[in-house]
């Protein structure tokens, strides 16, 4: 396994109403591929509310371990589900370049890793999927959908579709950014949210403490 660097976020509730609260992430630079990632909510939390004579914070810390997974969801019906899927780590300081292919007839075969691509980039995580990956129309007509999924620390980061012949590049610099709301692990962020997220500047250095203030709004510890 591959080991990351270690993060240290203190959230401080000032507020004096109980907070739910989620972190997600995006990147500096998004994806030069046409399909583009969905941020999740990966880190769900909360925070009791403070009073006068009270303080109340959360602490999260997590290592910048990260996997790359390609995952195949076929829907059997209404009540029958198949899923299975593939992963690979990711070497956030070195260089990332998979090729993703299908195997067996669709929707009864699976996707997989095959090996390597030779322009791997720095910084950034490329797959290369080939033309045996369904089209988009044919994973719709047989209910079957393809997905490359990110993750950090176990917990999924992002998702996005996986269509045949298409270069993806991923950024591997996350802007880790948080939003008050009531969010299950897993859900995708939509504008809304993320309009209203702030944003975590770690900087050079990995132990960051926020406030969160009785209006709702957030700001860095100084």
């Amino acid at each position: 396994m591959l080991s990351g660097e270690k993060y240290t976020l203190t959230l401080k509730n000032q507020s004096s109403q109980f907070q739910k609260f989620t972190i997600f992430q995006t990147f500096h630079d998004p994806s030069e591929s046409s399909v583009k990632p969905l941020p999740l909510a990966w880190i769900v939390g909360a925070a009791a509310p403070a009073g006068k004579n009270a303080s109340s914070s959360s602490e999260f810390a997590w290592r910048t371990t990260c996997n790359v997974a390609i995952i195949n969801s076929y829907h059997m019906g209404n009540e029958l589900l198949s899923t299975n899927s593939v992963e690979m780590p990711v070497d956030k300081s070195g260089e990332n370049g998979f090729a993703v292919t299908y195997f067996g007839d669709f929707p009864f075969g699976a996707p997989s890793f095959v090996g390597s691509i030779m322009d791997g980039e720095k910084g950034f995580l490329l797959i290369q999927s080939d033309r045996k990956v369904p089209s988009p129309e044919r994973q719709y007509d047989e209910n079957c959908y393809l997905k490359i999924g990110f993750s950090m620390a176990g917990k999924q980061v992002s998702v996005a579709d996986l269509h045949p012949d298409v270069l993806y590049r991923f950024s591997l610099d996350p802007v880790y950014r948080i939003v008050t709301g009531e969010f299950y692990p897993g859900q995708i962020i939509g504008d809304d949210p993320y309009e209203k997220s702030y944003a975590v500047k770690f900087g050079d250095e990995f132990k960051k403490t926020i406030i969160l203030k009785g209006d709702n709004s957030f700001e860095e510890s100084k």
